[in-house]
This record gives C-alpha cells, structure tokens and sequence, in this order.
C-alpha cells in the first residue's frame, strides 16, 4: 500500500467505527491523530537520548556560535539531514535552538513534485518555539497568540511547540495539523487579527481555539505533553 491508500483505509476505519455518531467520529479521529503523534515522539526521544549520550556530542550546524560543542541537554533539537527520509540514528543530528532556526532560514523549503504521492518539500525539522506563562484566576491556564502575518512563515518549519514556561511541560503540533484550525472565521479582533490558543482549566490535554469574530465555537486538539528530558 502506498500513503495514499493507508490514508483512506484509515479513515474507512474510523468512519465504520464511529457509524452515524459525529461525537464518537471526533473522539475517535482526534484519538488516532494524538497516538500517532506519541509514536513518533518515541522515537525521536529515544534517537536524541542515544546521540546526548554519546561521547562529546556537537552541534550538526557548521556555523554553530556556541564552539560546536554541545554542553546542555536543554534547547537541544534533532535534525533530519536528509529531510525526505525518516528520523533514524543515521539521519539525525543534534543542533542548538537557534542553529536549527539558522539552518532552515538558509535552506528554504523545496517545490513540491506533485507527481509524488508523499509530500517530499523539505518542510524543514526545525521546531517553531511559543512560550506562554501561566495565568491565575482565569478560565485558562495558558494563552498563545499567533498574527496572520505568521501564516505563511509556518511552512518554513516542521512543527509548533507550545510551551508551558512554568513547568517546561511541552506539545508540538505539526504545521499542516495547526493550519488547519488557522482559519479566516477564526480570526479575533487583537492585533489585526491574531488567532487564540489557550489551554482551559477544564480541558488540560487539549489544546483549545478560541472562537473568532465570525464564530461563537471553540475547536480543541488533543495533545501530550512531555519534559525535554522526558523518556517516553
């Protein structure tokens, strides 16, 4: 079976097992999306342990600013030499926050082949970082504001992590994922415009869209959040 074809063999699957039930059809497709997400997190996290502890582990980046050498195991991200290909020991290097950003900013995404059947832009390994402290005496716990004039600048990364500055607890949504909540209806009237993304007190494990000037509906994403350190 090629991507396509598992593509629609799974949402079969989902549309069977949730029949004529819209609720049980979100649960269930939010579900799979979230245990997918966890499966891949496995295996990157055990990838950027196995290169952390080898001995001397550098930066991949060949104009690293920190003397190449890699000293902590915070701000560390895994990066994909070959962005066609999966994340193996082979593949992956380690890169500071900033070199990954560096890199990615001086390799742009490549055209895709739209003879292909999977998607083979270097949509770029690089993570897009968005703190938020937490707020006290609130219906949310955390808030996220993304500017329409960031949209685009997504494609250039791989995925958005969300981040809890107080805990250090962490999500990452991959970008075509989160575009897909990103839409014009959605919209608030702060700052031109900016999309809303909170975590509320009562719905932790997701993450919540606020309503936009033209809708009065919350969308939520389930997610998993992780330690840096964390081992899955």
């Amino acid at each position: 079976m090629d991507a396509k074809e598992i593509l629609a063999a799974t949402r079969r699957a989902i549309s069977e097992c949730a029949g004529s039930d819209p609720d049980r059809l979100f649960y269930v497709n939010r579900f799979v999306f979230a245990r997918l997400q966890v499966d891949e997190r496995k295996t990157k996290t055990k990838i950027k342990k196995e290169l952390l502890d080898a001995d001397s582990p550098s930066c991949g980046y060949s104009g690293c600013t920190h003397g190449g050498s890699i000293e902590s195991r915070r701000g560390i991200h895994l990066h994909r030499r070959n962005t066609t290909r999966g994340y193996s020991r082979d593949n992956c290097v380690l890169m500071h926050a900033d070199c990954h950003t560096k890199y990615h900013a001086e390799h742009p995404p490549v055209p895709r082949d739209e003879t292909s059947d999977v998607d083979e832009r270097d949509a770029g390994s690089a993570i897009l970082e968005k703190e938020s402290k937490r707020y006290e005496g609130q219906r949310f716990l955390y808030w996220w504001d993304l500017s329409p004039g960031s949209l685009d600048r997504l494609d250039r990364y791989e995925a958005v992590e969300f981040l809890k500055k107080d805990t250090g607890e962490r999500c990452h949504v991959p970008v075509p994922a989160l575009k897909g909540y990103l839409t014009e209806e959605r919209r608030t009237n702060r700052h031109g415009g900016n999309w809303g993304i909170k975590v509320l007190k009562e719905e932790e494990d997701q993450l919540a869209f606020e309503p936009g000037v033209k809708t009065d509906r919350w969308l939520y994403l389930p997610v998993v959040w992780f330690h840096e350190e964390q081992e899955d």
